[in-house]
Order: C-alpha cells, then structure tokens, then sequence
C-alpha cells in the first residue's frame, strides 16, 4: 500500500517536471518573438517631454490625444526606427520616423523589455524542474528499497 502511494507520487511528480519543460519550450516564442524590443510606460511624470519628442515627427497625428497614451514600444526595423503607441481605448499607432532619435534614446534608457521577464521565469522554472527532478529520485529510490525488501520477504 505504501509503495502505491509513493509510485502515484512520482508520477506526479514526472507530469509537474514534463509541464516544467513544456513551459520552458513555448516560452522560447515569446522569448524571440520581443528581442529588440523596448516599452515605456506613460504616465504624468513623463507625458509632456515624450509629447514634445513626438511633435519633432511629421509623421505624429494630432488628432489622437495625448493624454489617453498608455505606451509606446520601440523597435529597430531594418534600419528604421518603428515606433508603436498604444492608447487606453485600445487603439494602436505606428511610426516609421528616423527623425525621433531624441525618443529612441529616452526609451532605450527608461524603458523595459519583456525578453527579460520571461528570461528570467525560464531560469525559475528550470531550477524547480531540477530540484522536482532529485526529490522524484529519491523517491524512486526508496519504491527500489520497498521493492528489495519485498523480494528478501
């Protein structure tokens, strides 16, 4: 009976480890899919100098209003600077400006990049595999010790 118990927990065990690795595996997407790329977070403290960086494009439309940008994400487009502004009713808006060098160079300095985050949750994830992993054999090797005494029995 004691060693159903714990040959149930080790399978447990082998799905929380093979999850583990399913997660660190799909993660890679997302992992390639946000290298290069740099968000800013807009908030009071900083929307009146990303909106004086913005008015230097002549590609920025004035009907959008400033105060509704949440954040704008940048990203380096084949030798074009891709600037993407998200606003809070969901609407999105692209710049292809090479002119807001002023605006990279803010971004690239206070902003963020989610390839980090999800970097750093594979490294997590990684160690709880490793240590699931040694605990899932040592309790194989206590069902082996149930099982040889079993036999001399």
């Amino acid at each position: 009976m004691r060693r159903n118990r714990l040959v149930i927990l080790e399978l447990l065990l082998m799905i929380i480890i093979f999850i583990g690795i399913v997660c660190v595996v799909f993660s890679v997407y997302f992992i390639f899919r946000g290298i290069g790329k740099t968000i800013v977070n807009v908030n009071d403290n900083n929307r009146l100098e990303i909106e004086q960086m913005l008015k230097e494009s002549s590609d920025y439309d004035d009907t959008y209003d400033i105060k509704e940008l949440k954040k704008i994400q940048f990203f380096m487009n084949f030798n074009d600077l891709e600037f993407t502004l998200y606003y809070k009713k969901g609407e999105e808006k692209e710049l292809y400006d090479d002119n807001l060098d002023t605006l990279r160079d803010y971004i690239k300095q206070n902003g963020y990049s989610k390839t980090m985050y999800y970097v750093v949750i594979d490294v997590v994830i990684i160690f709880i595999v490793l240590g699931v992993n040694a605990g899932r054999k040592n309790l194989s090797n206590r069902i082996d010790l149930i099982d040889k005494q079993d036999e001399n029995n």
